[in-house]
């Protein structure tokens, strides 16, 4: 099956114009949102009439259409997002893209024939990530973009899923799926599609001003082979929020080098950056190994991009999708048949459907019979449809002939015919899902979980019942009973993590943040936790870990009543961030030496924004990631009351910069020992909405 594969282009389609500049550019496939649960709420999107338009214009000409449902969806959606399911089924497209693992088991349940791909939003970057996934039910994974090629080969060696990764476009500096920072700070959840790219703004470090969480755009189109060497099947280009002329250059100038291998020239690279760019060029980033600073755009603002586009540029791409314009041909075989004293008939087939129309009587010629080659080349003028003629069979009895008008009108009813035959929508067959029911809430004391982030806050915690311990500090700690492994948020080492694991008894319970860590945690013997970073937002995707997890961290940006209702109906343990300054951003560039101008994962730098907060920025030792943290801390002490209510089984105190005595104090407070005493600044998350 590797032997055989065949890149895909695929690109994006805001609306409808962008649609028709995509396929008339040579996209072999196209993404798009519906108005509902797609992670571009800002984009025009389509309503479902729309779609099952798209799919009819797209299919005409052998182009796929993927459905992005690539939103967290909560209890009270989960019904509209089965309608969605349902509706795509009926509207004939071809995948969906998904996010949320419980909406990827309903959207199975529902409509088993229908392919799903993981939404890049899942953060696959190993083996075990894409592999698990796979298992799930998603035949294609679209990796995260922070992946090097040798990375992505090594997944491709150990994998039989399809590949998909981006190769143009604007690039998050957080992993996606892991960034909370627009949420936390705006209430505008790019896990819901409504990111307010905070990454774009300004930041400032002492007297020092810039864009230090802007990346620049991803160009790799001279790296097209080597992508499509290390695994790579389907090429994504970014872009649903962009022009219809900037899907139109990017789609066209990817279409050659898709074609054609060959690096990039000079004049197809100022093409991109005169429609589009961040900055003053493309980077290559971390397919090419890169980092900051060569990967980041200090001094640009996000402001106004599009103004900037070259106005020849656009006309010429918009000269590319006019009405009328046929630049995306199927091939097809045509059979011209005349018989005495019958009607003339055209067979027109494209490998798959076959049509026959009929027209005038042949009659014999009273000068000249018609040529093969006068019939091939009327019946060849396909020039105002999608079709193109590949072959071209003649028979016909001795001395006959039609008028050149009955041709004419041959080649257009079977045009109009195979058109027909490739609009008709295939439904596929759906089925109703059961969901979990409402169980009752008996109010019970939480247990609590302190996790630490530096080796000196061990022994403040032993007051907590549980002592979450990330795994590159597990040896600078003496472990009891009391113990459990947290594994980083995002890991691109699979072999890196099993290494350490297996220095670690197997009954010391891991927590995880993705589907694959659970997956090699569980192999190696231990009990396994589903961590907040999994993003369990509602309780079919809870229900649907009862059997891999002991229990789930719940996603961070749920309300008290939210996380109610999945503990009434999960029937697995529940627990919840209850303190913390909470982790916003997961980088693999390094922002320190972008911020500083040197590698210093020993001590945080503190960006402050426009309104004056702080943000803390972090980074890891051992795994060289960076992270962001809020800037004020989530407090609930005063609310355990409340906390009660919901059924949650544990609260999750995450320590980063207390002392030892503040640690010590804020555990006594959530366990009732003592009286909350309130941050001079703090927020509540999500949590009281």
């Amino acid at each position: 099956m590797k032997n055989i594969r065949k890149p895909e282009l695929l690109s994006p389609a805001g609306k409808w114009d962008s649609l028709v500049a995509a396929v008339q550019n040579g996209a072999d496939a196209v993404y798009l949102g519906e108005k509902s649960f797609s992670a571009r709420k800002n984009a025009a999107n389509f309503s479902w009439e729309e779609i099952k338009e798209a799919v009819k214009y797209c299919h005409l000409r052998d182009v796929k259409v993927h459905l992005a449902l690539n939103t967290l969806i909560s209890d009270s959606e989960l019904k509209n997002f089965e309608s969605s399911v349902v509706n795509a089924a009926l509207s004939g497209v071809d995948a969906l893209i998904i996010q949320d693992l419980g909406a990827a088991h309903i959207a199975k349940a529902v409509c088993p024939e229908m392919e799903l791909h993981a939404s890049t939003q899942l953060t696959a970057c190993n083996e075990y990530d894409v592999n698990t996934l796979s298992e799930l039910g998603f035949s294609r994974i679209v990796l995260s973009r922070e992946l090097s090629k040798k990375e992505i080969e090594h997944i491709y060696r150990n994998t039989d899923a399809e590949l998909e990764a981006f190769i143009h476009g604007a690039l998050c500096i957080c992993f996606s799926g892991k960034c909370l920072m627009s949420s936390f700070i705006g209430g505008r959840s790019g896990n819901r599609g409504m990111c307010a790219q905070p990454c774009r703004q300004l930041y400032s470090l002492g007297g020092r001003k810039g864009y230090f969480l802007s990346p620049r755009d991803l160009c790799l189109a001279d790296e097209a082979e080597a992508m499509f060497n290390a695994g790579i099947t389907s090429f994504k280009i970014e872009g649903r929020m962009k022009s219809p002329e900037y899907v139109a250059t990017v789609t066209s100038v990817y279409r050659k080098y898709l074609d054609n291998f060959a690096p990039l020239d000079k004049a197809d690279e100022e093409k991109l950056e005169k429609i589009f760019v961040r900055g003053d060029g493309f980077t290559k980033a971390y397919f090419a190994e890169k980092n900051t600073p060569e990967i980041m755009n200090y001094t640009l603002s996000n402001d106004n991009l599009s103004s900037r586009a070259d106005e020849v540029i656009v006309k010429e791409a918009q000269q590319s999708f006019r009405e009328g314009v046929e630049n995306k041909k199927v091939p097809v075989n045509a059979v011209l048949t005349l018989s005495e004293n019958s009607p003339s008939s055209l067979l027109l087939s494209d490998g798959i459907n076959s049509v026959l129309a009929t027209g005038a009587y042949a009659e014999q010629a009273k000068n000249v019979p018609l040529s093969p080659d006068r019939a091939e080349a009327q019946i060849s003028k396909l020039g105002n449809t999608p079709f193109i003629l590949q072959s071209f069979k003649y028979i016909s009895g001795e001395n006959l002939t039609v008028p050149v008008s009955a041709l004419n009108a041959l080649r257009r009813d079977a045009a109009d015919l195979l058109t027909i035959e490739r609009t008709k929508i295939t439904e596929k067959k759906t089925y109703g899902y059961t969901y979990p029911s409402y169980g009752s809430i008996k109010p019970a004391k939480p247990y609590i979980c302190a996790e630490i982030s530096a080796k000196e806050q061990f022994s403040a915690c032993k007051n907590a019942d549980r002592i979450l311990v990330p795994i590159h500090l597990w040896n600078d700690i003496t472990p009891d009973n009391k113990c459990f492994v947290v594994l980083p948020e995002v890991v691109t080492d699979a072999a890196a993590i099993q290494k350490r694991l297996s220095a670690i008894p197997a009954s010391y319970g891991v927590y995880a943040s993705g589907a694959g860590m659970l997956t090699l945690a569980k192999e190696m013997g231990h009990k396994v936790y589903a961590d907040w970073g999994m993003n369990i937002y509602n309780s079919v995707s809870a229900l649907f870990l009862r059997d891999i997890a002991e229990s789930v961290t719940l996603s961070p940006e749920l309300s008290l009543s939210a996380i109610k209702d999945i503990s009434a109906s999960s029937e697995i343990p529940t627990e919840t961030i209850a303190y913390g300054y909470q982790r916003v951003m997961t980088s693999r560039a390094c922002l320190i030496r972008g911020i500083t101008g040197k590698c210093d994962c020993t001590s945080p730098v503190f960006l402050k924004d426009k309104t004056g907060a702080q943000f803390a920025v972090t980074g890891n030792p051992t795994t060289h990631l960076n992270s962001v943290y809020n800037s004020r801390p989530t407090f609930m002490a005063d609310k355990l009351k409340e906390f009660s209510k919901t059924g949650v089984s544990g609260m999750k105190l995450c320590f980063t910069f207390e002392s030892d005595s503040q640690i010590q104090k804020i555990i006594a407070m959530y366990k009732g020992e003592i009286p909350p005493e309130k941050p001079l600044s703090y927020t509540r998350g999500y949590l009281m909405k």
